[in-house]
C-alpha cells in the first residue's frame, strides 16, 4: 500500500469528514479586472499560472447579464467583447508554490492530490441546494423558466457559484444571478429547446460561497486567518473543484444547428465522465440581448447529452446576422460536494 500523507477528521458519529488522501480540496482567490472597450484586451495578473483554474464571471446585475469571451497563460488573462465592464476572475489554486502573502493555512499533497487552504485563497462552501423540473410536461404543456429563491440570502459582494446536474439529459440557457451585492437571493434559469424539443429533466442544483463565516463548532479541524475568523472547517460541505485546467477547454465538435435565421456552433469539451459532476453555470450559460442596433443577440445553451459525460455539450447561437464559429472562449469547471448533499 503507497504511504498515506494528508489530514484525516472524522465527526462525533466517529463518520470520516475529510480525507486528503482520497479527495483535492483547491481554493479561490477572486481579483476584478475593469474593461477599457477594447474588442480585445490583455491583462497582467500573476496568480494566473500554468497550472490554474480560471473562471469568469460577470460583476454586472440584472437579467441575462453576459460574460466575455476569456482565454489565459500564465500571468496574463486575454478578454474579448469585454467592453468597459467590470468582471471578476476566479483563480483557482492548484497546490503549486504558495503566493506572497500566505502565511496561515493548511497544505497537504499526496501523489496528484493536493489541498490548499490558506489566508488568501478561500474554500467553497455548500449554502444550499435542491431541484427542479424544466421542459416538456405534455403536449404544447411546458416549463420553459425557473426562478430559484435561496433558504437564505447570500451577504457576500461576489456572486456565489452555481452548479448544475441532472439524473442524464440536460440543456439550458439564459443563467444569470438574482439580487445585489450583498444580497443574492437566488437565480433564473431557462429550458434550451433547440437540441431537443421534447426533453424533460430535474435540474439538481448547488449554491457555493466562498465569502460566508463558517461555524466554529463541531468535531474536525479548523483554519484561522491571520484577524482569527474560521475560514475552513470539517464540518463544512466543501465543493470539491475539478475539471480539465486548459485555457481553452472547447473545441468545435459536434452537430451544428440551423434554424431561419439562427446559426449554432456545436462545441464539445472533453468531461470528467462521472454523472457526481456538477457543471458551474455562471461563465458557461449567459445569454445576451441588445434590443436596438447592429448588434445580434447571442445565445448560449450548454448542457450534458443523454448517455454521455465524457463530453459537455455547448452551443454558441446568434440571429442571422452573425454566423459564430472558431474557439469558444467560456471557462467552466466541474466540482462535487464532499459529502451527499
Amino acid at each position: 500500500m503507497a504511504v498515506q500523507y494528508g489530514l484525516r477528521t472524522k465527526d462525533e458519529a466517529s463518520v470520516v469528514t475529510l480525507d486528503t488522501t482520497t479527495v483535492s480540496i483547491r481554493s479561490i482567490k477572486t481579483v476584478t479586472v475593469k474593461g477599457n472597450g477594447a474588442w480585445d484586451q490583455y491583462f497582467n495578473i500573476p496568480e494566473i499560472t500554468a497550472g490554474s483554474f480560471v473562471v469568469m464571471a460577470t460583476a454586472a446585475t440584472g437579467q441575462y447579464a453576459s460574460t466575455p469571451d476569456a482565454w489565459w497563460t500564465p500571468g496574463q488573462l486575454h478578454l474579448r467583447r469585454a467592453g468597459t465592464g467590470t468582471w471578476q476572475v476566479l483563480i483557482m489554486s492548484y497546490g503549486g508554490n504558495p503566493p506572497a502573502g500566505v502565511q496561515y493555512g493548511v497544505r497537504t499533497r499526496n501523489n496528484d492530490l493536493v489541498t490548499q487552504i490558506d489566508n488568501q485563497n478561500r474554500v467553497l462552501t455548500v449554502s444550499s441546494s435542491g431541484s427542479f423540473f424544466l421542459g416538456r410536461r405534455a403536449p404544447g404543456d411546458y416549463v420553459k423558466s425557473q426562478n430559484i429563491t435561496f433558504p437564505a440570502k447570500v451577504t457576500s459582494q461576489e456572486k456565489p457559484l452555481i452548479f448544475l446536474n441532472s439524473a442524464d439529459y440536460m440543456m439550458v440557457s439564459g443563467f444569470y444571478v438574482i439580487g445585489s451585492p450583498g444580497n443574492w437571493t437566488g437565480f433564473h434559469l431557462d429550458y434550451w429547446s433547440g437540441h431537443n424539443n421534447v426533453a424533460a429533466f430535474t435540474v439538481k442544483w448547488m449554491c457555493g460561497d466562498f465569502s460566508r463565516l463558517i461555524s466554529a463548532s463541531g468535531y474536525g479541524a479548523r483554519v484561522k486567518d491571520e484577524v482569527g475568523r474560521v475560514i475552513f472547517s470539517t464540518t463544512e460541505n466543501i465543493i470539491l473543484l475539478n475539471g480539465p485546467p486548459t485555457s481553452n477547454g472547447f473545441t468545435v465538435r459536434g452537430t451544428p444547428l440551423e434554424f431561419v435565421g439562427w446559426f449554432y456552433s456545436s462545441f464539445q469539451m472533453n468531461w470528467t465522465g462521472s454523472k457526481d459532476d456538477y457543471v458551474l453555470a455562471n461563465s458557461l450559460m449567459n445569454d445576451v440581448g441588445y434590443p436596438s442596433g447592429p448588434t445580434p443577440y447571442y445565445e448560449s445553451p450548454a448542457g450534458f447529452l443523454s448517455g454521455r459525460r465524457d463530453v459537455l455539450q455547448a452551443f454558441s447561437g446568434a440571429d442571422g446576422q452573425s454566423q459564430p464559429s472558431g474557439v469558444n472562449g467560456r471557462t467552466v469547471f466541474a466540482g462535487r460536494p464532499m459529502r451527499p448533499l
